[in-house]
């Protein structure tokens, strides 16, 4: 079985993103906790899976994401609790037709292993140049 530094990467690099790109909101709000704190650039932070939800989907309501890659560059465990600092690049397509945008941000979170299963409890990203 992977240990818990491997777990963790998986949610970040393969599962986070693969949520997004289906923008699937089941699937999302199943990685976080019920107390989790969500907290995008330039929007009210959101508290609670139905809040973070209702964020993600407001998020995507007019674009569309192009594959994203994630990268944990720093992951760290203490018990039941952790945290990953990482970078995700992805291209935005907005609906309306104007140009695509790269984005590259800067994403910490803070995770708790509940019933053995690690979710994201404290999520904080930035957009930083390329």
């Amino acid at each position: 079985m992977n240990n818990d530094k491997d777990q963790i990467r998986q949610v970040f690099e393969e599962v986070y993103p693969a949520n997004i790109k289906a923008r699937d909101l089941e699937g999302y709000a199943k990685l976080y906790t019920d107390n989790a704190l969500w907290m995008p650039p330039d929007q009210p932070d959101r508290l609670g899976i139905p809040g973070i939800v209702e964020g993600f989907a407001a998020q995507f309501a007019n674009q569309e994401v192009a594959p994203m890659s994630a990268t944990a560059e720093e992951i760290e465990v203490i018990g039941n609790f952790g945290y990953v600092v990482g970078r995700c690049l992805a291209t935005i397509y907005p609906r309306e037709g104007t140009a695509s945008q790269e984005v590259n941000f800067r994403v910490i979170w803070l995770m708790k292993k509940e019933e053995g299963i690690w979710k994201i409890d404290r999520e904080i990203w930035n957009v930083k140049p390329h």
